[in-house]
């Protein structure tokens, strides 16, 4: 069998092996990788398999539902060696790796799930990328394929479609008017016209729009507080994430 995909996790097997976990489009698949820390086999497969690295498996069918499908050849689509060297970066794919592993997305959305992620790989190997931005991005639009999309039409209490700034309680999934509320993210008219295109636009423009520097930290906080609440879960790839960062956006630690 043959298949494309990203690599998503790896953990180790025995002294000379690993699993890996791929993103489909079919969904996410599990590999053994024999062999994997031998001299012989690494040349041939550890870049092809390595975390993030976008390939073409090929892997041995299940004898029985108890043995494991066997990595049995690789070609290296996409490694994002560029990623590699901003630890920073790393840390936030790590991140995205954990919210997808997390829950299993609904069949009929991994297909896009996969382009969301491969992506956003290729913007964060950037040389200096608005992590601030794709963070937010991939948040919204991982939370609108999980179906927990918010309700973001109008002011849920007057219907005011776009009012100068708003509050966005993430428990309520929909957003007030200022006057209207007063619990919530309070958030300027141009981070509001953000999600909006983020979760409404069609997937090849999502990544192209400018945003006002003072509606950044409101989407951004937003976008996290919101796929937080929806999986109701914490990340441990997120913490750590955020300690190499001394301020979002301004510190990022190189190797």
């Amino acid at each position: 069998m043959t298949i494309k995909g990203l690599v998503l996790s790896q953990k180790n097997f025995g002294e000379n092996s690993k699993f890996i976990d791929i993103l489909t489009e079919q969904g996410i698949v599990e590999i053994l990788v024999k062999g994997s820390k031998t001299s012989s086999r690494m040349s041939k497969t550890s870049s092809a398999s390595q975390l993030f690295a976008y390939s073409e498996f090929e892997f041995s069918e299940r004898s029985s539902r108890n043995r494991p499908q066997i990595l049995t050849g690789v070609r290296p689509i996409c490694i994002f060696y560029d990623l590699r060297k901003n630890l920073s970066a790393v840390a936030l794919a790590s991140y995205f790796s954990q919210i997808v592993l997390y829950s299993a997305l609904p069949e009929s959305t991994t297909p896009e799930a996969l382009r969301l992620f491969l992506n956003t790989l290729h913007f964060l190997s950037e040389p200096e990328p608005d992590e601030l931005l794709l963070k937010a991005i991939f948040e919204l639009r991982i939370a609108a394929l999980y179906g927990f999309q918010p309700d973001v039409v109008m002011c849920r209490k007057c219907g005011n479609y776009l009012p100068s700034s708003v509050r966005f309680p993430v428990e309520e999934g929909c957003f007030f008017c200022e006057s209207c509320h007063a619990e919530g993210i309070l958030m300027p008219s141009g981070a509001l016209q953000a999600i909006r295109y983020i979760i409404l636009q069609d997937f090849e423009k999502i990544f192209f729009f400018r945003l006002a520097e003072h509606c950044r930290k409101p989407l951004a906080d937003f976008a996290e507080q919101f796929l937080q609440y929806h999986l109701n879960r914490k990340f441990p790839a997120l913490d750590y994430y955020k300690k190499l960062n001394i301020t979002q956006g301004e510190f990022h630690e190189t190797i």
